[in-house]
């Protein structure tokens, strides 16, 4: 489903239309489209989710100006650009857990590089109860169902706050890198700049909380 176009809708306005995969939009780009909205009031954003496979296709067909992946294809005409690195925490809603007390996990997709290595350090010892291609689908589950998962940190910070989450003990460490695509020849390249310039986090160097 496309997110609605925010921005001004009169006067000179400069439109960026941008592809994503749903779980990058939950992550990062809601606080990056509110930063757009409150700094480049003559932009206004269009926004629609796609599969990696689409992303590639609507770029290089010039319907959407930028994309945001996990996984960059590495293609001469694309530019590729690094916009975060978002650690992922082991939460439980079960207080003082062991990784290896875990008898079940809720199992979220975050691409390849990072989906192969969950399954090599929990398949053996412990079942997978479901697979979510969201994190905040995993988030609203395990609140609601219990049960045990890997979640952006600044998605839990504030439930672990509360003690409504708790840090798995000694787990496995996990980031996801964040890129942002663009066309090397766009005739929107400056503006596409500074939008990323507004990205919410120190892109290129680890992230502090």
């Amino acid at each position: 489903m496309p997110i609605p176009a925010v921005g001004v809708s009169e006067g000179n306005v400069s439109q960026l239309f941008v592809g994503s995969m749903m779980s990058i939009w939950d992550i990062v780009l809601q606080d990056w489209l509110q930063k757009i909205d409150r700094n480049l009031d003559d932009v206004q954003l269009h926004i629609q989710n796609y599969s990696p496979l689409e992303l590639r296709k609507q770029l290089l067909a010039r319907l959407i100006d930028i994309a945001f992946i996990f996984e960059p294809p590495y293609i001469e005409e694309i530019v590729t650009e690094k916009v975060s690195t978002v650690p992922l925490q082991l939460v439980s809603t079960q207080q003082n857990l062991e990784v290896d007390q875990i008898k079940s996990i809720i199992q979220v997709d975050y691409g390849e590089a990072v989906n192969s290595q969950f399954v090599r350090d929990f398949c053996e010892n412990t079942a997978i109860k479901h697979t979510m291609s969201q994190p905040r689908i995993a988030l609203n589950f395990i609140t609601e169902a219990g049960g045990t998962a890997y979640l952006p940190k600044q998605m839990c910070f504030d439930l672990i706050r509360k003690k409504k989450l708790f840090l798995v003990e000694k787990p496995p460490t996990y980031t996801r890198e964040i890129f942002a695509m663009y066309l090397a020849k766009s005739n929107k390249t400056e503006l596409i700049k500074d939008s990323l310039m507004l990205f919410p986090y120190l892109r290129n160097l680890p992230l502090s909380w």
